[in-house]
């Protein structure tokens, strides 16, 4: 039984290294365990329960792994029959490998979760989105010293009924972007949770 708070969050601010084609479209919330204690673990758990309730396979994860375990990331999609594709992104020195790895069901949800959610919960870039929509574009984001420095960002296309969650800060919790109608109020997202889950909003 999870117990998670949910919060609507603005969007837009130079701390969030995200594109999306219209952004107006998108709103945004944040979903993360009431407690403090394993909330990695907690995360880790209930965004299997939740990803696996929307009923949406395959279902598209777009990670950048630490160098040192990509790998032993293609291993383990290769050892257990997971389509992926992977590519090296980035700009002059700043370059580090992409895998988009589809998920065609509830195991393989698991698995990679299972394997790869510790480098979500140390801030690697970690998304999942229920359409394969995900690029990287150049985009210049300003540096704790206030300066202009250039990014390659990944770049979402948010069409009709899109939805794309990322991990938040130490895999505490998640943010839920979506262009779909059934996530658009509290009320709507409340209803799409796995029927255990208990909302502590107060």
């Amino acid at each position: 039984m999870a117990k998670i708070y949910i919060s609507q969050e603005d969007w837009g601010s130079e701390e969030e290294f995200i594109i999306f084609n219209d952004s107006q479209k998108v709103s945004k919330w944040y979903i993360g365990p009431s407690d403090y204690e394993d909330y990695a673990d907690r995360t880790r758990e209930f965004l299997s329960e939740f990803i696996c309730m929307q009923d949406s396979f395959p279902v598209f994860l777009t990670f950048e792994p630490y160098i040192d375990q990509a790998v032993k990331l293609e291993k383990l999609l290769n050892d257990n029959a997971i389509s992926y594709t992977s590519r090296v992104e980035g700009i002059g020195s700043r370059m580090f490998p992409v895998f988009t790895i589809t998920l065609k069901d509830v195991q393989d949800l698991q698995l990679v979760l299972e394997e790869t959610f510790w480098m979500a919960a140390a801030n690697q870039f970690f998304a999942f989105s229920f359409t394969d929509n995900c690029t990287y574009k150049l985009a210049m984001k300003k540096t704790v010293m206030r300066k202009e420095k250039p990014y390659m960002l990944p770049s979402f296309q948010m069409e009709e009924n899109s939805t794309v969650i990322t991990t938040w800060h130490d895999g505490q919790g998640f943010n839920l972007y979506t262009s779909n109608e059934r996530y658009k109020t509290l009320e709507r997202l409340i209803s799409h949770l796995p029927t255990s889950t208990i909302v502590e909003n107060e």
